[in-house]
């Protein structure tokens, strides 16, 4: 802060007291940090919370945020050295020299706003601006002004503007020219004042370079410091809780007034500055400091929110809590958004080795064990106790799935190395098959029976480990398909077993396949859950199946699921089941559940959670796992991409959602701005309108949806989705009501969330349109009218008789020449039908591969534009595929090119019918082939690719190729990541290469 200085003697003073009190904050904070329970708005640490960074790469025009503010209508205004920002959620709006005259300075020190929306503004060497609506207001010394440096501005209940300047005191300014002015000499400690604060009687306090003052009307300033027990240091900032108490912001840590003095607030905050203070709705209190970050002191202690845990940076220059309940904090590194969301998550910056998570298992000491891409991880004590990876002797980082045995010690299954048997985080058995075990060493679910039976699901089937001893279970046993993705040990003692083809119950050693294909088209099962009555429920990717009493049933986007992908479902015991997806998690009242499959209801209303409820990524993960569990506590976790996602449902009745109501930014009357603050009278003339519109939200921005209408002109409402502009055109004189609704859908916001904001217009008319114009035009119109028919009459009876006799004769040419001319129709239509024949024919060919009958490399490049654009705009997986018959040239050179070309069209048929609804097939040129996956993620196209591969590998080459063994390799993408959709075509090519190099006959990606 510019113009604070200490000085050194005063510095040197406080060194003694300064080491005893670090040696007590070391002595007992910890105790605290410690203490810190796991829920609650005021307990939850703060490593807990969801947050969000911005810097300029983001939109800010400067990273430093030297002060924050909200207006009633929820915007959020920041001050930066480049300029004030307004942000509604989405976008920066700068406001600077270059486009509001008004603003004299882009250095913006202090924002303020006043109940009815009016924004004070103090800048570095500009003076004062006032926005009050759309008007701005300049103060400068011009005006009374002690200083044109200003480092705080704010309007009184009285409406008197108080001006703290840089280095020349105060100033109270009651109209222009009128100005009051306060220095050292009558009333301040300092000339060098920070800021300023309102009381609740009315008063102003006053923070300057040299303790504080406190005028009050009708009697002298008072001043505060070293005397009244205020260090002898600068005090930056003020601020009064709900009891009315007054707290300080000093150079040398936090006071409070107690009575006459000020103490020091608590030993277990550092002597550091305090330029930032905030209160949140629970009465916490949030503290930001000059190189300690971020602080937040509660009942139960003080937790600390540093660079290190992803505070943009250590100095805090403003804070503010907004009307959702978030916490923002202007750094000199950005800007930071903390919100206490019903989920927090851990990742990477707790400790966790990667933030990609596939596993979870809970440990019989209340420790939980988090299985990643990177390593396995275990929270213990409300910490990540520990973290092994391959430096720490695994086989494979890749961790897919996680069991504890029954004596305690874990298995974990990896994605490459097999099986591995693990106590206190050291490998103890490594199984795979190198070693004697059969299916694949890709392990992607574990289960255990009583008997200590291990079975263990693969990509190539299922073993049972028992007494040392394997069995492998596969398509010739009955199984649907040999990739397992899931498992489950009945209270009947039978097995159920998720695969990428179906389910199925083993009991003892049979295999019986569930027949979901009367139901549902689900596929993929990749999760289960037991009721105590036996019941299955089982996540797949077409919805909720229920199995009860040998009848299986289906919920999914028909009866009110927002996404039916699922990958796990679990009971919180309270009442509901969780639900897993890759846009989310989402919560089903059980009572919905069973009262939509009884018929006793026909959709469902789920609540969707994501992002904005405190989701470090909405794409949790499945196929192996398991991805999620309850706890012993009672709390809910979910792998997902971006960490370990835990939640205490019992909750949830503490958060609730708000969607803000919609504000009309700007309206544009034939392209030029007029004020939108209220009902619009606009000039005769104007046709056009614009609405610029925006729901400022800081928790839900990107799930806002709008719809809007202008009475007078729209019969019904028009959708909008996100878009936040509505144009009129050829717009007429007279009155009319815009109308602009929001809602959350997919977060259980309707339009009935809040109430449509208005907007009165009325347009004059131009001389022509008003009435009484229009009257005298339509008495002169009806004159003229009345004149010319009685002299058209006279002439038409003259006329008649010669026309009767031209009549006569024109109507037999005109009988003939129709004759001909229906004739020529006739004639046209049938050459116009060859000539569709032949276009369509054309169109076809250009499209379509003559040999197979597959639609060719363009046909399929195109549609992977389009479907590449669609993908991103919705936020839908995409995946794509390069095949290649392995060795092809020699079916050419050895048997000859009809049988090549017969090869082709078998694969082509065969690849058709295995891919089904799940890819559009192609013939991408000579021996390769293309499949296209809208809204397939990588694990499902992979899967589906090794469908294929192997259905070629099956086909019976004797009828045009004896003796040759058909095979193809293939190289499969997702679009994650990816800008443009050539991306894909080259990735999957160089995969598909990959598998060549390999040694063909597989698939890559």
């Amino acid at each position: 802060m510019r113009g604070a200085s200490v000085a050194k003697g005063r510095r040197i003073h406080a060194r003694v007291a300064w080491c005893c009190l670090l040696l007590a904050v070391a002595a007992v904070f910890p105790l605290f940090a410690q203490g810190l329970p796991a829920a609650g708005s005021g307990d939850k640490p703060l490593t807990a919370f969801f947050r969000e960074t911005w810097t300029t790469r983001q939109g800010l025009p400067h990273n430093q945020v030297n002060s924050i503010a909200q207006t009633p209508d929820g915007y959020l205004w920041f001050g930066t050295w480049e300029g004030l920002v307004r942000y509604d959620g989405l976008e920066f709006h700068v406001f600077d020299r270059r486009n509001t005259p008004a603003l004299k300075d882009n250095g913006i020190r202090s924002v303020r706003t006043m109940p009815d929306g009016t924004i004070v503004i103090g800048t570095s060497r500009g003076g004062v601006s006032v926005k009050r609506g759309d008007q701005w207001r300049h103060w400068s010394m011009a005006d009374g002004l002690a200083q044109d440096e200003i480092m705080d501005a704010v309007y009184d209940r009285a409406g008197r503007l108080w001006v703290a300047t840089e280095n020349s005191g105060i100033s109270v300014v009651r109209a222009p020219g009128q100005a009051v002015h306060y220095d050292s000499r009558n009333g301040l400690p300092s000339d060098v004042v920070y800021s300023l604060f309102e009381d609740r009687d009315g008063s102003m306090w006053v923070a300057t370079a040299a303790g504080i003052a406190h005028f009050a009307e009708g009697r002298k300033p008072e001043r505060f410091g070293a005397g009244s027990g205020l260090p002898e240091a600068p005090a930056f900032h003020l601020l009064q809780d709900a009891k009315g108490e007054l707290y300080v912001g000093t150079e040398r840590g936090l006071y409070r007034r107690d009575g006459a003095r000020f103490v020091p607030v608590s030993p277990l905050l550092p002597q550091d500055g305090v330029p930032s203070m905030a209160l949140d709705a629970a009465g916490n209190l949030w503290i930001g400091t000059v190189n300690n970050g971020l602080l937040r002191l509660a009942k139960s202690g003080v937790d600390h929110f540093s660079s290190q845990r992803g505070l943009p940076n250590n100095r805090v220059a403003a804070l503010m809590v907004d009307s959702e309940g978030s916490i923002w904090a202007g750094t000199n590194g950005g800007l930071l958004r903390l919100s206490d969301a019903p989920f927090s998550t851990w990742n990477g910056d707790q400790g966790l080795s990667d933030d990609y998570v596939r596993a979870l298992a809970e440990g019989r000491d209340g420790s939980l064990w988090i299985g990643t891409s990177r390593g396995l991880n275990r929270i213990r004590d409300g910490k990540v106790e520990a973290s092994y990876t391959s430096a720490d002797g695994l086989p494979s980082d890749s961790i897919l799935s996680l069991l504890e045995d029954h004596d305690g010690s874990l298995w974990a299954g990896t994605y490459t190395a097999g099986l591995l048997r693990l106590r206190d985080g050291k490998v103890v058995a490594h199984y795979d098959n190198a070693g004697g075990m059969p299916g694949s060493n890709q392990v992607r679910a574990l289960e255990q029976a009583p008997d200590g039976t291990l079975w263990i699901g693969t990509t190539r089937g299922l073993v049972r480990m028992r007494n040392g001893a394997y069995r492998l279970f596969g398509a010739k046993d009955g199984l649907p398909r040999e990739f397992i993705m899931a498992l489950h040990l009945a209270r009947d003692g039978s097995l159920w077993v998720g695969t990428a083809n179906g389910s199925a119950r083993i009991v003892g050693e049979r295999v019986q396949p569930i027949d979901a294909s009367s139901v549902s088209e689900a596929q993929d099962v990749f999760g289960f859950h037991e009721d105590a009555d036996g019941t299955i429920w089982m996540a797949s990717d077409r919805g909720l199946l229920r199995y009860r009493d040998g009848k299986l049933q289906a919920l999914g986007l028909a009866q009110g699921l927002p996404i039916d992908t699922l990958f796990a479902v679990v009971d919180d015991g309270i009442g509901g089941l969780w639900l897993t997806s890759n846009r989310g998690v989402m919560r089903v009242r059980r009572s919905d559940a069973e009262a939509v499959l009884d018929g006793r209801a026909k959709t469902l209303s789920p609540d969707h959670f994501s992002e904005a409820d405190g989701l470090a990524s909405a794409q949790c993960n499945g196929g192996a796992g398991p991805s999620a569990l309850l706890d012993r506590r009672g709390d809910l976790w979910v792998a997902t991409a971006g960490g370990a996602a835990v939640l205490d449902p019992t909750a949830l009745g503490n958060y609730h959602r708000h969607v803000p109501p919609v504000v009309v930014e700007q309206v544009l009357a034939n392209d030029a701005p007029v004020p939108s603050g209220g009902p619009l009278r606009l000039p005769a003339g104007t046709s056009k309108l614009e609405f610029h519109y925006a729901s400022p939200s800081f928790r839900m921005p990107r799930f806002l949806r709008y719809r809007y209408k202008l009475e007078g002109v729209d019969r019904g409402w028009i959708d909008r989705g996100n878009q936040r502009v509505a144009q009129y055109t050829n717009l007429g004189p007279g009155r009319y009501r815009f109308l602009i609704g929001v809602s959350a859908p997919s977060l259980g916001q309707g339009w009935n969330a809040t109430r449509p904001t208005a907007l009165e217009i009325e347009i004059a008319p131009l001389l022509w349109q008003r009435g009484w114009f229009q009257a005298a035009l339509v008495l002169l119109a009806g004159l003229l009218v009345v004149a010319f028919y009685r002299w058209r009459s006279r002439h038409l009876r003259r006329r008649a008789l010669q026309l009767e006799a031209i009549v006569d004769q024109r109507t037999r040419d005109l009988r003939e020449q129709t004759d001909r001319l229906m004739q020529a129709d006739h004639d046209k239509s049938m050459l116009l039908a060859k000539l569709q024949e032949q276009s369509e024919a054309f169109e076809r060919q250009a499209l379509e591969d003559a040999l197979t009958g597959l639609a060719n490399r363009r046909s399929i490049n195109e549609e992977l534009a389009r479907a590449f654009d669609r993908a991103m705009h919705a936020g839908t997986p995409l995946s794509f595929a390069l095949l290649d018959l392995d060795h092809f040239k020699r079916i050419n050179d050895t048997y000859s090119h009809l049988a090549g070309d017969h090869a082709l069209v078998v694969v082509a048929g065969v690849l058709t019918a295995e891919a089904g609804a799940s890819g559009t097939v192609a013939r991408w040129g000579g021996e390769e082939f293309a499949v296209l996956f809208e809204g397939v993620g990588l694990d499902a196209a992979r899967a589906c690719c090794e469908r294929l591969r192997e259905a070629v590998e099956r086909l019976d080459c004797s009828a045009f190729a004896p003796g040759w063994k058909m095979s193809i390799s293939g190289g499969v993408v997702e679009r994650t990541g990816l800008a443009y959709y050539e991306k894909l075509v080259s990735r999957a090519d160089d995969l598909l290469y990959e598998a060549k190099r390999e040694g063909r006959n597989r698939i890559r990606g």
